[in-house]
């Protein structure tokens, strides 16, 4: 509704300003025809019922235009006085042709009258009659139509359109100058505005630079074929084609082909105009002018990069004539100045690139080096101005070139010798070792009196054809391939260079070499000393004792210590358990890891050692040198802590100390008398015998002996008499040899345990520290290969605990009394508790019952209760046993 409404004020709009002008000037112009096409006007008689006076006239009629928008259009253009006539009331006809027949096939014809929004009419033939159909006058074609008001036969012409007619009138072969911005760039927007200005004439609508289009018949860059390569396009260039777009430049000087176009609006249809035009460049041409056989030398900074900007300011200096170069005040400032340069890939990949180098589409192109080179120089242009390039070839020199003068080498030698430099502790001294390479290999450098500090000294630590440069002293093991000795090697010297030397670098075959003094080891015999925990102290009694230094050949003593020796001893290694592995090889005195086995501490017994110097600055590294000495058993001192502890206690740590703290099997005989008053033997046993290693040794060997495991042993216990029979046992025996326990220890125990009184075979031995109250001699017997046995003997009292011991009655009475039946089944016993734990043992409880049977015969038992009728008074103690708790007593009576 909206857009029927708008479309209605515009027609109005349009047609009343037709008719406001004069009649002689109502002209408008078709698209491609200039030729003007008066109205011609036509007044009707008044219709008697309207009073109407009609005319012919010009439309502008949208095909959209409902049936009262035609009619108001209609009204003002055909009614000469429209202000004095109701046009809404005014019914208007037009005559025109019909068509017939099936859509597509139509045939048109039978011209007649009918309404404006639209009429059927029929005609007859000698087929019969035909009906045609008749469109509206909104609908129908732009063309000139008789109209009259119904029910009148006054005709007047009117010539019907959706749009006016627009054009463009312009002149050919004018003359337009380019505009540009102040950057030098072309400025389309004005150039626009000039050809506007200049090549068109008139317009109808008006119209403006900003309501066209100007473009130019553009040439591709890649050229123009046969039907393509040649477009009209915006003056700035663009692309344009399918299916591949081919790219066009922005139109440049010369005589140019134009095209004006004017879309049209809803009330104008759109127009366009060609001509040619001469496009000049307008502004003065540019010049860049160089010296002949220029020249100019790279500049380098502190760091000795070089300084691009000096050569940018060398080039403009002594390369390119400002004097002859046009416009006046060409600098670094609006010039760019690159090179012709070679990129990583090689003369197959060359580019311009500025002078300091950079990525050019993706490559990497270095700054300007030496040589000839082919630079280009670039003038953007600005507005007065036109761009300019220009191109020379100019040579570019660099710093003078540093050298190295060899020495030559000894005569009939293929290298120089050099001997190696050590530290006081034996290691290489590679700083004074590349100095040695360098004073004897350099006779002179240039520039004078560049010394080994001023140079990078490296080795080829890689092969002739895989070469591996590394410092001497590198400790870069994953990309070095054979570390810096004593040998022949390659070595290169380079020296960075300076601003005004340019660096060089060369490389020399050097046999360093060895010229230490040789080192010997004579040791003495039949040395021996005592096993000490601190290896370092048996390392101390070699180096004072084995050595025999007046006939080695060694530096003075006093000038070394053990750690300037290597001193290994040949031992097995040891498995879990301390179980001798059987597998020999030298190890250190301190014991290790060796080849992935673990070495124990070399222990007390004949050992054999070996010695081998490390060696020093003056005296090269020893051979080993071998020797058997005799390492005796040191003595240990034994201290068993007297203390007491509650029977379901743990012993203190320092139950049993030894003196010096070293690794002991420690065992402890317990014999004494419980609080029961019987005579009880234990037996704790070391730690390794828990083992399940070394279980796994003694276990088939007992059993296989005695029947049962020697771990069934240990949990069930043994008379004194077994364990007598079991440790005088020669396959056991040996197998303890091997576990490296001291058999002789077994013959200790058993002596202590003989002079216990009391003490016959038949007496029970158990394995573990006392688990019931009394009080014990405590014997400690140490077992070490490295150590005499020791003895300490202390007292241990395992008391009864009575803090939280409480008896209850398992059975209550009920008022004191029961029956001889119930008397039967009743439980009269107590329980003893500790802390609420009714676990413990019950063995310590004892029950004292008395009193008169209703026959008043006395009853007493220790063992019984009472079943017949009577009085009775009941006792529960405790006697003996780990527990000690207050008596309980109740009385009671039987009944029938």
């Amino acid at each position: 509704m909206k857009r029927k409404k708008s479309t209605q004020l515009l027609a109005v709009a349009l047609t009343a300003a037709m008719l406001a002008q004069p009649v002689g000037a109502q002209m408008v112009f078709a698209e491609g025809n200039v030729d003007a096409v008066q109205q011609e006007q036509a007044v009707s008689p008044a219709a008697e019922t309207t009073g109407a006076v009609l005319k012919s006239g010009t439309a502008v009629i949208p095909a959209d235009a409902d049936l009262n928008q035609v009619k108001e259009i209609l009204g003002k253009t055909l009614v000469e006085n429209a202000d004095q006539v109701d046009l809404s009331s005014l019914e208007w006809e037009y005559k025109c042709e019909g068509k017939t027949g099936l859509t597509g096939l139509e045939v048109s014809g039978n011209e007649s009258w009918g309404s404006i929004g639209g009429f059927t009419s029929s005609k007859k033939g000698i087929f019969g009659t035909t009906t045609y159909t008749h469109p509206s006058l909104a609908t129908n074609k732009d063309a000139t139509y008789p109209v009259r008001l119904k029910g009148t036969t006054t005709e007047v012409t009117l010539t019907k359109t959706q749009k006016l007619t627009s054009a463009i009138l312009i002149k050919d072969n004018t003359n337009v100058n380019l505009v540009y911005n102040e950057d030098g760039s072309i400025n389309y927007d004005a150039v626009r505005q000039n050809i506007f200005n200049t090549v068109v004439e008139s317009t109808t609508p008006e119209l403006t630079v900003n309501d066209v289009t100007i473009e130019y018949y553009a040439t591709a860059t890649t050229g123009a074929a046969v039907g393509f390569g040649k477009e009209w396009m915006p003056l700035e260039g663009g692309k344009s084609g399918t299916p591949i777009a081919l790219t066009y430049p922005a139109m440049g000087d010369g005589t140019q082909k134009i095209k004006i176009s004017y879309a049209g609006t809803d009330a104008y249809s759109g127009a366009s105009a060609e001509a040619t035009v001469n496009i000049g460049i307008g502004r003065e041409q540019s010049v860049i002018a160089f010296k002949e056989n220029p020249t100019i030398k790279l500049v380098y900074n502190d760091d000795l990069t070089v300084d691009y900007a000096a050569a940018k300011e060398a080039i403009m200096n002594d390369v390119i004539d400002v004097e002859n170069s046009s416009p006046k005040g060409l600098s670094l400032d609006n010039l760019t100045i690159e090179y012709y340069a070679t990129g990583a890939l090689g003369s197959l990949v060359k580019a311009w690139a500025p002078i300091e180098g950079g990525k050019i589409n993706g490559l990497t192109y270095p700054g300007i080096p030496e040589g000839t080179q082919k630079i280009r120089v670039t003038y953007a242009g600005d507005k007065e101005n036109t761009a300019v390039t220009a191109e020379t070839d100019i040579e570019v020199k660099d710093r003078e070139q540093s050298a190295f003068n060899l020495n030559e080498p000894a005569e009939g030698a293929a290298s120089y010798e050099v001997p190696m430099a050590f530290n006081e502790d034996q290691t290489y001294d590679y700083d004074a070792t590349a100095k040695a390479i360098y004073n004897a290999v350099v006779a002179s450098t240039v520039p004078e009196n560049l010394t080994a500090d001023d140079v990078t000294i490296r080795y080829n630590a890689g092969t002739d054809m895989l070469k591996n440069w590394q410092p001497l002293n590198t400790t870069d093991w994953t990309s070095t391939f054979t570390k810096f000795g004593p040998g022949e090697w390659t070595i290169q010297f380079s020296w960075a260079g300076n601003k005004e030397y340019k660096g060089a670098t060369t490389e020399v075959k050097v046999n360093v070499t060895d010229n230490r003094l040789a080192s010997a080891i004579v040791c003495k015999e039949g040395v021996s000393f005592t096993y000490n925990m601190d290896a370092a102290v048996m390392k101390q009694a070699i180096f004072d004792n084995v050595i025999d230094w007046e006939n080695s050949t060694l530096p003075a003593k006093d000038t070394l210590t053990v750690d300037n020796f290597t001193m290994e001893y040949y031992g097995s290694n040891t498995l879990a358990g301390d179980i001798d592995g059987g597998m020999k090889q030298w190890a250190p005195i301190e014991g290790g890891t060796v080849t992935f086995l673990t070495y124990a501490q070399m222990g007390a017994g004949e050992q054999k050692i070996r010695i081998t110097y490390k060696g020093n600055a003056q005296y090269r590294p020893s051979a080993q040198t071998e020797s058997t000495v005799t390492v005796n058993k040191a003595k240990v001192k034994v201290k068993v802590k007297s203390t007491s502890i509650y029977a379901d206690a743990t012993l203190p740590e320092d139950f049993v100390t030894m003196n010096p703290a070293d690794k002991f099997d420690v065992y402890k005989v317990y014999g004494g008398l419980t609080s029961n008053a019987n005579l009880s033997l234990y037996l704790d046993l070391p730690d390794k015998y828990t083992n399940s290693a070394v279980l796994k040794l003694l276990d088939p060997i007992v059993e296989k002996l005695y029947g049962k495991t020697f771990t069934q042993m240990m949990n069930d216990g043994m008379t004194v008499g077994e364990l007598r029979q079991l440790l005088s046992t020669q396959e056991l025996l040996d197998l303890l040899e091997k576990l490296h326990i001291d058999t002789g220890t077994f013959g200790q125990i058993l002596t202590i345990i003989n002079k216990m009184p009391s003490v016959a075979d038949s007496v029970r031995v158990s394995f573990g520290t006392p688990n019931h109250a009394g009080l014990y001699t405590v014997t400690a017997v140490t077992d070490s290969k490295n150590y005499e046995t020791g003895v300490g003997i202390g007292t241990l009292l395992v008391k009864m605990r009575s803090k939280g011991v409480k008896l209850n009655w398992n059975e209550r009475f009920v008022n004191g009394k029961i029956t001889a039946e119930e008397a039967k089944n009743f439980d009269f016993k107590a329980t003893l508790s500790s802390d609420g734990d009714v676990t413990i043992a019950q063995d310590s409880v004892h029950y004292l019952y008395s009193g008169f049977t209703s026959k008043w015969k006395i009853y007493s038992s220790t063992t019984t209760p009472p079943t017949e009728p009577g009085s009775y008074v009941m006792t529960v103690v405790t006697l003996g046993g780990d527990y000690q708790a207050a008596p309980i007593t109740r009385g009671f009576k039987i009944t029938k």
